[in-house]
């Protein structure tokens, strides 16, 4: 008879993180938001006990996190935030989700006001 196969597999996940957005326009630094990811992630109830069992990169403009443990992408999403307004960026950047385990920061879409027009008109006058 064959030995039991059914053995449990640890399931590794990865995410990713596109920073090239707010990069570019040189208001974010991809390697301090790696390191305070690392600093950050607590696993089994306490900081800075990654191990093995998840590793963060930085490669250019994407942020990469490999976990081999209970880690979810509503996790990534609040240390960024938490990131972002420790930063004082939370007002212009976001973090969307893009695809599974994959997100990118983006900036808020801004629209023209409509009170600009009426300086304008003020001005005219």
């Amino acid at each position: 008879m064959a030995p039991n196969t059914s053995r449990k597999q640890k399931i590794v996940k990865t995410f990713t993180v596109d920073v090239s957005s707010p990069t570019e326009n040189g208001v974010f630094d991809p390697s301090s938001y790696a390191k305070y990811l690392i600093d950050h992630i607590k696993v089994e109830g306490s900081v800075g006990n990654l191990g093995n069992a998840i590793t963060v990169s930085e490669d250019g403009s994407i942020v990469t996190i490999v976990s081999t443990t209970k880690f979810s992408g509503k996790y990534l999403k609040y240390l960024t935030k938490k990131y972002l307004k420790k930063n004082q960026l939370r007002d212009w950047i976001r973090f969307i989700s893009t695809k599974t385990n994959s997100y990118k920061l983006s900036f808020y879409q801004v629209t023209p006001e409509e009170g600009e027009d009426e300086e304008e008109e003020v001005d005219a006058e």
